[in-house]
């Protein structure tokens, strides 16, 4: 039931409310995530990007369309591999600034928790690890020894 109201039904007084839509832009076009990644599939593709800015982002279209799935395996072991190497460079980096009695504080990459700020003295060296010995027993560690890695360890900043 439509009610007049000044010679318009409320059903044309809606009609005549609404909003004019704005006429609909088209996105600018993008190439297709196969053409970005064609570089890093096919070897044959011609590279002219220069290997000092490498953009990485091909690589990660490539990988999650799916491109690579052959591929997988091979690119974790790389990957694994690389990260291993830069852990072991930081490693031989942190050991190189230790040396038995040095004051350091224990890391904010160790668990458990309550370790983390802990201040020791480095008592030997024990392979990989380090050999640490805590100004006070806590927790579990009632004997105060730890041993850990150079990475885990950070020096004590002398107070002035």
């Amino acid at each position: 039931m439509a009610t007049s109201c000044g010679g318009l039904s409320s059903f044309d007084k809606t009609v005549l409310m609404a909003k004019h839509k704005r006429p609909r832009t088209t996105p600018p076009l993008r190439p297709k995530r196969s053409e970005l990644a064609q570089s890093l599939i096919d070897p044959l593709a011609d590279d002219a990007t220069p290997r000092t800015g490498i953009d990485v982002e091909p690589l990660f279209v490539a990988l999650r369309i799916g491109a690579l799935d052959d591929h997988l395996d091979e690119i974790a072991t790389l990957v694994n591999a690389r990260v291993a190497a830069l852990n072991a460079v930081a490693e031989l980096i942190a050991a190189s600034r230790l040396k038995v009695g040095d004051r350091v504080r224990l890391g904010h990459n160790l668990r458990p928790l309550y370790l983390h700020g802990q201040a020791a003295t480095v008592v030997a060296r024990d392979g990989e690890k380090w050999l640490v010995r805590l100004d006070e027993p806590i927790g579990r560690f009632t004997n105060a020894d730890l041993r850990v890695y150079a990475t885990q360890l950070e020096p004590e900043v002398p107070s002035e």
